[in-house]
């Protein structure tokens, strides 16, 4: 059995998918209240738990042999931090350990690295530590940007004309395929390459973020209308909102670095450490911006949707409608 926590976001999504793809049999670290119910279709177990909640995490381990992480947060709130997150993993790995998991892998991001006291990357940097203190036999992956990053832009460009590209329009960068990190992850579970390691992904072709704007324009049929917005601004904007909300002070940040260093790596040869071919900028922006999230598109929501407090497996999606589902099933007594 495999522990996935962070499989309700977007590359945890698809990490899920990809091991299922393989027939591995999976479990879902949720929480009550999270979307968890676009899993349903993919056969895999949910555990109800919280990164949180260290007596979740032990019970959630039970009977298995891997443990990944995707577990991230983008903008914070007021009880889900970057910090709650690292906590969060050390008592993962903690219980792991205790459970005698035999692999523990953690997707981090490739800004770690020069992303100093941000408090985006720095928690992601203790996580890896702490893995790597826990003794567990590991590995972390660090992908740089996704071609899903440009696709947000595309649909913002699309309502409202233009965007603002954050950070330095002509800083290297590699955008990778969100399906090739997960084949990448689901490859690693059986595999020996990479452990105990921090391996470097990035896509097959190296550009600067103005050229991955304009080429997922062209894809997109969209006009490569953008407003530039540095390192300099995104730091005054953090300056100025600091005081009142932290949260998006962190995320501007964050997005300096994620869009204004060099990110570029060599992401074909890493890829085929694990028997992954990457897919093609062109082809990866393409398929991130026609794949929209079943949650935009009120029929799929109708017909694929789980009441979000209700334990998913019950109902075959489609077989009954949102209004006639129960509230959800009793709280934990434990």
């Amino acid at each position: 059995m495999i522990l996935v926590v962070g499989g309700t976001g977007r590359l945890g999504n698809q990490v899920v998918r990809a091991l299922r793809d393989q027939g591995k049999e999976v479990r879902a670290l949720v929480r009550k209240g999270s979307e968890y119910f676009w899993l349903n279709d993919t056969g895999t177990n949910y555990f109800f738990g919280d990164l949180r909640d260290s007596q979740s995490l032990h019970r959630a381990l039970r009977d298995c042999e891997t443990v990944i992480s995707c577990a991230s947060v983008r903008v914070e709130q007021t009880d889900n931090s970057h910090k709650t997150i690292a906590d969060g993993h050390v008592a993962l790995w903690e219980a792991a350990k205790a459970r005698g998991v035999k692999k523990a892998i953690f997707v981090s991001c490739s800004a770690v690295a020069v992303g100093g006291d941000i408090a985006a990357f720095s928690s992601k940097r203790a996580i890896e530590e702490s893995l790597a203190a826990s003794g567990i036999p590991y590995t972390v992956f660090r992908p740089g940007l996704f071609a899903g990053n440009f696709a947000d832009l595309l649909r913002r460009a699309d309502h409202n004309g233009s965007v603002f590209l954050p950070g330095r329009v002509d800083a290297m960068v590699a955008p990778v395929h969100a399906r090739d990190v997960a084949e990448v992850v689901a490859a690693a579970v059986d595999s020996d390459e990479g452990l105990d390691e921090v391996v470097d992904l990035a896509g097959p072709e190296a550009m600067t973020v103005e050229s991955a704007w304009k080429t997922a324009c062209e894809e997109a049929g969209l006009k490569p209308n953008y407003w530039k917005m540095p390192p300099a601004t995104l730091k005054i904007a953090a300056a100025a909102v600091r005081p009142l909300v932290r949260r998006w002070a962190n995320h501007f940040e964050a997005l300096g670095v994620h869009f204004g260093q060099p990110q570029a790596t060599d992401g074909v040869a890493a890829a085929a450490r694990f028997g992954v071919a990457l897919t093609p900028y062109r082809e990866a922006i393409r398929v991130a911006w026609l794949d929209r999230h079943p949650g935009e598109d009120p029929v799929a929501r109708e017909e694929k949707v789980v009441h979000r407090q209700f334990v998913a497996t019950i109902y075959e999606p489609g077989t009954i409608k949102y209004d006639a589902l129960p509230d959800g099933p009793p709280p934990r007594q434990d």
